[in-house]
Order: C-alpha cells, then structure tokens, then sequence
C-alpha cells in the first residue's frame, strides 16, 4: 500500500487564500438589470425592457422572501455588518417554540430588546442554512427557479460562472492527490443592508460556497471597515493571503490600503476581466504579484510494512 502524501509549506503550517469577494456585478448581475444598464453594455444587441423585467422579478422575490421567511420588515432597522454582532446578546435558548409574534419586540436599543433581535438574527442564520428548498412554497420554487434560468440565459451565463469559479477555487484546495496546501476561503462584502444580501446570495444558488459568518454588509461602516474585520478573523500570519474581487472602486480603494491584490470585475462584453473568464490560476496569478509565489514542501507519511 503507498504511502501517504501531503503538500507542507516549509515550517510545517498550511496556507490559507481568504478571497473577499463583492456581490452585485460581481458573483450576479443584478443592480445592472434593475436599471437596464446591462443591456445597454451591449449597444443593441440585448433587450433593455427585458433586462428590467427580469430585475424587477427579482426584486418582487428577493422582498416576499426576506419579509416571509427572514424577519426583514422586523429587523430593517437595525442592521448590522454581520449576524455575528448579535451573538453577545443571545442567550442561547430555544427557539422552536418561541412566538415571535407576541414578545412585544420594539425598536428601543436595550438588552431586552437587542436580545429579542439576537433570537431573530439566529433564526435567520438557522434558515439561512436549512436553505430555501424546505421553506419556499411549490409556485415560489417554480417562479424563482425560471427566474433563474432567464436570468442566467440573458447574461451569458454569468450565474452559472459565479458558481462556478467559486467551486473550482473550492476544488483547488483538494486538488494534486492531496498534495495542495492551501486553504481557499470565499468571504463576501456587500454594499446592501445584511438581511437581503443573505437572501440574494440564497435565490442565486450561492450559500453552499459561503457560510452566513462570511457575509458582511458594510452598509454602516464601509468596505475599508469589514476588510480590516476579515484581515483580524483570518489572521495576519505570513501564511495568510487575502485578494479582493469586485467591480467598484470601494472594495478596490479598501484592498490599496491594506496592500491586497484586487482584481476588478467588469460586466462589459469586451471588458478585461469577465467573471466568466476568471479561473483559479488568475486568482493566484494575481496573489504572487503581490505576496510573492508559494514555496511548497511535500511531506510524505512512509507505510508500516
């Protein structure tokens, strides 16, 4: 039997590649469509009523799912960068029969209130992970899924791409027998208010990639803020490379001044970089400019014979 392979780096820690990723004409197009702007990219060749049409379907589902299902109408007003912030208030009890219709939920800030919102924003997060197959009913699962194919067929394939590029860095990880050492880490940030960001990375098939605590909105403290907040979670080891990726000069302003590579998006046809033109090597392409190429040391485990 053949021993067994792992990729070291030289003092023997694992890398870790924390990819800060924006949202909107960035993994999906959707502001773009809600103005018409996509097609306009394309100088007459796509329909602009058809593109408007399709954002304000969206829209129409995004606002029915965040109101039904995630409390939007309750917490609008409080909205923080992320469902972590809720945690210090949340005492942890159970909420299965919990009626949070009658727990008299107010818009004072005192522990009283905050904690009743920690129990909100932790239901979010369970509902976030249960994932929208078991709470959609059968006419929003059939709207939402031709919604999607339309959306997707209209842009190219744009939404299959952001999938896609975030499965194949996934996949990266474990690529080469095992003999990979990094880590790759899919972190979003977005201008929207948290709770809808949430449901659109839902209703765009793009949960499994990140886990509701890598999604931060960065609607009350700036992009700069949040990146600050991911580089403290994740470390400022040497082992730890971040790159920012996304189509607006916040999240590139934010990625200079921390000295992170960014790489812009852009949803023109002919634009240097289109997401569906992104793969796992021009991410690390661009990582290398920056930190320098990775330097890898094999360790192999040797068998009992």
């Amino acid at each position: 039997m053949p021993g067994r392979c792992s990729g070291m780096t030289n003092n023997g820690e694992r890398r870790q590649k924390v990819l800060v990723w924006d949202l909107d004409e960035t993994l999906i197009i959707f502001q773009t469509l809600t103005t018409g702007r996509f097609a306009y990219y394309f100088q007459g060749a796509k329909d602009s009523r058809l593109a408007i049409k399709l954002g304000r379907r969206w829209e129409k589902l995004i606002i029915q799912v965040c109101d039904g299902y995630f409390f939007y109408e309750q917490v609008e007003d409080f909205n923080e960068p992320n469902l972590e912030a809720w945690k210090q208030f949340d005492d942890g009890r159970d909420l299965s029969m919990y009626d949070f219709k009658s727990d008299g939920l107010s818009k004072a800030r005192d522990f009283e209130n905050n904690q009743k919102l920690a129990y909100r924003h932790r239901w979010i997060s369970q509902m976030y992970t249960q994932g929208l197959e078991t709470l959609l009913n059968e006419e929003q699962l059939q709207e939402w899924q031709e919604l999607y194919e339309l959306t997707d067929s209209y842009t190219d394939g744009w939404l299959t791409a952001g999938r896609t590029i975030l499965q194949s860095c996934m996949e990266a990880d474990g690529n080469d027998m095992g003999l990979s050492t990094t880590n790759m880490v899919h972190v979003l940030v977005t201008s929207g208010s948290l709770v809808p960001s949430l449901v659109k990375i839902l209703l765009f098939k793009l949960d499994k990639f990140i886990p509701y605590e890598h999604v931060y909105s960065s609607t009350e403290v700036g992009k700069l803020k949040c990146f600050q907040w991911i580089r403290e979670r994740f470390g400022t080891s040497s082992q730890t490379k971040f790159c920012a990726i996304g189509d607006g000069l916040d999240e590139c302003d934010a990625a200079e001044v921390l000295k992170w590579p960014f790489i812009k998006v852009d949803p023109h046809p002919y634009g240097d970089v289109r997401l569906p033109a992104l793969s796992v090597p021009m991410i690390n392409n661009y990582i290398s400019v920056v930190y320098g190429a990775d330097e890898i040391e094999h360790v192999c485990e040797v068998p009992e014979v």
